[in-house]
């Protein structure tokens, strides 16, 4: 099994520790390594994901599937920004094995390296109770709250939105 940290920026502040090699709670070993746009068959695997996990309607607010371009531009577009944002989604069936964190605790290690020095996950849907506990885990401020931020699947009520932040210079 393998987990994707996605980079088309420079990645050599990268190169010297991916692949990294972690364990699940199931002791199996999975392989974090990054890819780009010039990985497509790995693309379109995450593509899938993805659109499994709009289908699902839990996380994510989409409410339409996107298509391969759509899923290009969400997560392999960046900006010069010193702030970032990310998102992880998790398979259905490799649910509580661990991966989440595993994610959580890369994504802490890379971001920095890459030249970010905060981060903003500013739509954490209340109801993602997993998503809540793993960044108050890991030392992440939750700094508010926006009203009906998002209507979720088979549901017309609008569900409000926790947003997150994480400072990379402080201890958190």
């Amino acid at each position: 099994m393998s987990i994707v940290y996605e980079s088309s920026t420079v990645v050599d502040p990268l190169k010297s520790i991916l692949p990294l090699r972690r364990t699940l709670k199931t002791n199996n070993p999975i392989l974090i390594t990054s890819v780009t746009k010039t990985s497509p068959s790995l693309l379109n695997h995450l593509h899938k994901i993805f659109n499994e996990i709009i289908e699902e309607g839990t996380t994510y607010p989409q409410e339409f599937f996107l298509d391969y371009d759509g899923f290009i531009n969400l997560f392999l577009t960046h900006n010069t920004f010193i702030i970032c944002n990310a998102g992880f989604v998790v398979p259905l069936k490799f649910r509580n094995l661990g991966i989440g964190k595993i994610m959580a605790e890369s994504f802490l290690l890379f971001a920095p390296l890459l030249g970010y020095k905060s981060c903003v996950f500013n739509l954490v849907f209340e109801n993602n109770i997993a998503s809540i506990k793993l960044w108050k885990s890991l030392g992440f401020k939750e700094i508010g709250k926006i009203p009906k931020a998002g209507r979720l699947k088979d549901s017309d009520k609008l569900i409000d939105a926790l947003m997150f932040y994480y400072d990379f210079d402080e201890k958190n």
